[in-house]
This record gives structure tokens, sequence and C-alpha cells, in this order.
């Protein structure tokens, strides 16, 4: 695959569209709801939209970690070129799970929204957890590997296993 580009870009192009498909099901499911009032999402359309945009972004993030091992694994390099993608599609499914949590859950009001992590902590984890992968995703670029320097963006981007047992 690394001699031949054209096949590169196919593979990528597959991995964003295997990426996006859970977004099109759940887009397709909410209009359903919207349009049909339908059951598809269950009893409470928002908890699922929220634990399946988490789970999600957890998938991706514990994928993008799997990289790694499973291209020393199979001896295929080439690996390595999707790591940079599945992270930010981690990133991707956290923000949609962010965002349904405080506007669909919680109506952007932000005393409630304090309320609410007071009486589960876990928020607060899942939103430190989204802090951190916010300068991953803010630094995935080649400019951005260029203007730290190869160790200094290493050394953020481990954060990543820091990120990874927090969110769990």
């Amino acid at each position: 695959m690394a001699s031949n580009p054209t096949r590169l870009v196919i593979a990528k192009a597959l991995v964003h569209a295997l990426a996006l498909t859970p977004l099109a099901i759940l887009a397709w499911q909410v209009y359903e709801v919207w349009k049909t009032g339908s059951d598809v999402l269950g009893a409470d359309p928002v908890a699922e939209i929220e634990h399946r945009t988490g789970l999600w972004a957890l998938r991706f993030l514990l994928i993008t970690l799997a990289i790694t091992p499973l291209r020393q694994m199979t001896g295929q390099p080439v690996l390595i070129r999707f790591r940079r993608m599945l992270g930010l599609y981690a990133f991707f499914y956290a923000c949609l799970h962010l965002l349904a949590y405080g506007w669909l859950d919680m109506g952007l009001d932000v005393a409630d929204i304090g309320r609410d992590i007071l009486k589960r902590p876990f928020i607060l984890v899942g939103f430190a957890c989204w802090l951190l992968l916010l300068p991953l995703a803010a630094t995935s670029f080649n400019r951005a590997v260029r203007w730290l320097g190869g160790r200094q963006w290493q050394a953020l981007h481990r954060l990543v296993y820091v990120i990874a047992p927090l969110a769990l």
C-alpha cells in the first residue's frame, strides 16, 4: 500500500466513510424520531445520542492506541498513516458527545451543568478528558509538529496515555 499512492488514497477514503457511518446512522435515526415520532432511539433519545457519541469517541481513542501495536504485529508500517486521522475522529465524536450533553441535555445552562457535575463527578472527568484531547487535536497537523519540535510534540501527545484510562 505504501508504494501505491492511489491505494492509500482509496484506503483513507474508506476509513473516512467507515468513521462517519455511525454519525450517518445516528443522524438518520434522529430524523426518523423528529419526522415520525418513532422510538428508534428508545425512550430517552437525548441519552441515547449522548451514549452513542461517547462510545464512538472511546472506540476511536482505543483504535488509535491500537495502531502502533497492530503495525508492529503485522509488519505494515503504512498503518501509522491512519493513526492521526483516527485520533481526530476520536476528538470529533468527543465534541459531539460534549455538545449533546451541554446543549440537548442541559440546554447550555452553565449553572445547571455545574450542579450536575457536583451530583455526578464522572461528568467532570469526561470534560477533563475532552480538555486534554483539545491540545492533541489542535497540534495534530504537520505545521504544529514542526513548530513544537518532534520531542515536545511527542511529549504532548503522550497525554493520550492519561486520557484513555480516564475516559474508560
